[in-house]
């Protein structure tokens, strides 16, 4: 498991790239065949995609969607949930 710092480091490469999202969102709603907007958002949804793997890989689950079931133990709450401080963690 990743210390609290890289951790902290990646999930704010899973919001900006989240937040990317969101807006090119916003923006394709009204510009649905704008090419540059899609292959924009494309390019964006790999990219957060990549970094909430590597963050699910390194500090644990993101949401209760990802694989959160280990044998017969539910794993979701087991190391905190992804917005907590560090101390609030148990100091990770």
């Amino acid at each position: 498991m990743a210390s609290a710092n890289e951790c902290e480091g990646l999930l704010y490469r899973v919001q900006m790239y989240g937040f990317v999202l969101d807006e090119a969102r916003l923006y394709l709603d009204m510009h649905p065949t704008n090419r540059q907007a899609l292959e924009y958002y494309k390019k964006y949804s790999e990219l957060y995609r990549e970094a909430a793997d590597e963050y699910e890989a390194s500090c644990g689950p993101l949401t209760a969607a990802s694989e959160t079931v280990v044998g017969d133990t539910w794993m979701w709450s087991e190391n905190g949930w992804p917005w907590m401080a560090a101390d609030e963690k148990g100091g990770n």
